[in-house]
């Protein structure tokens, strides 16, 4: 028998090298034959899936045939502008929604700007403080009464047989209404006990102060001493334009007694420009005003609304010179 070293220095006898090579012939056509299944099962998938994907993108055409799409292939680089882009459009979105949120000028921390000290004082307390008769004993209504605080202050300091404030802001009436109910209950007096006292003779209420129609203003009656407006004419012009704020100072009168005062703090036309771009709602509002602040005075003394009389009841000193707005009683006869 005739024997045959190998590559790996094993000795074999001639006739099982022979089988050998047959053996390995048989296991290469095999694997190659397994390699083009699998190539095959590879390349069926991937053509099912693509055409599933495309499906999804393509509504049935009545006849019963689909049509593939498919997506570009995009670098990384082009994958990762696009998110980018994405992303600030998201934050443009969310930038926007935080604006449209304060569209009324319903700012939670608008008395954060005017407070000097740790104890609330409000400036503008210092110009009632002038002039107190006007509040003591009087039935009062806050229009765009923010948080309260404010109002709070008044019917505290100047004794109010009531005041009402009003807020668009549903959620800052509630908060105004809360520090109220806390305060009752802090009191420990009974309601019978404390009638027509502070903090019982105090309630914040949720509305819009301009009415849907002007028809409305025919159900009006007398029912206020004292009306206050205070920095809040801006916000009524700048989202219900020049009829909702003439409306508004028609509503002021009718709700008067006679003899009764409006206290009135307008914003400077200037101080609208800074604010126009809280929506695109305010900004087309915005350029159709022509019925400018410094007008506010001859239209509420006109036989349109009927008010008598104006007097300046003072401008408060504060820090921020934004604040320094004339403060004005209109009379009602």
């Amino acid at each position: 028998m005739d024997v045959v070293e190998t590559n790996n220095n094993t000795l074999v006898p001639e006739g099982k090298l022979t089988q050998f090579a047959e053996k390995r012939k048989a296991t290469i056509e095999d694997d190659d034959s397994e390699i083009k299944r699998l190539k095959h099962s590879v390349s069926e998938f991937s053509d099912n899936t693509e055409t599933k994907q495309a499906d999804v993108h393509v509504p049935p055409d009545g006849n019963g045939k689909q049509i593939a799409q498919r997506l570009p292939a995009q670098s990384p680089k082009k994958r990762l502008q696009l998110d980018n882009r994405n992303a600030a459009g998201s934050s443009n979105k969310a930038k926007q929604t935080r604006n449209e949120t304060f569209m009324y000028g319903n700012y939670k921390q608008y008395y954060g700007k005017r407070i000097l000290d740790k104890d609330f004082h409000d400036i503008r307390l210092d110009v009632f403080a002038t002039q107190p008769q006007l509040f003591g004993g009087k039935q009062l209504l806050d229009i765009g009464c923010n948080s309260g605080h404010l109002s709070i202050q008044i019917a505290k300091q100047f004794e109010a047989k009531s005041l009402i404030g009003l807020d668009i802001d549903r959620s800052l009436a509630h908060d105004a209404q809360i520090a109220i109910n806390n305060m009752k209950r802090a009191s420990n007096v009974s309601v019978s006990a404390a009638a027509g006292k502070f903090p019982y003779n105090v309630k914040f209420v949720h509305g819009n102060y301009v009415l849907e129609d002007d028809v409305l203003l025919e159900i009006e009656r007398p029912q206020y001493d004292v009306i206050l407006c205070l920095s809040v004419t801006k916000w009524i012009h700048l989202n219900f334009c020049d009829a909702g704020l003439k409306q508004a100072f028609r509503r002021m009168f009718l709700q008067l007694r006679p003899g009764g005062k409006l206290i009135l703090e307008p914003q400077s036309f200037d101080t609208y420009k800074r604010r126009k771009k809280l929506s695109d709602k305010i900004r087309e509002n915005y350029n159709t005003i022509k019925f400018k602040p410094e007008e506010f005075t001859d239209y509420l003394l006109s036989p349109e609304v009927g008010f008598s009389t104006m007097e300046l009841m003072g401008q408060p000193e504060h820090c921020k010179a934004g604040f320094k707005r004339p403060i004005q009683i209109f009379s009602k006869v």
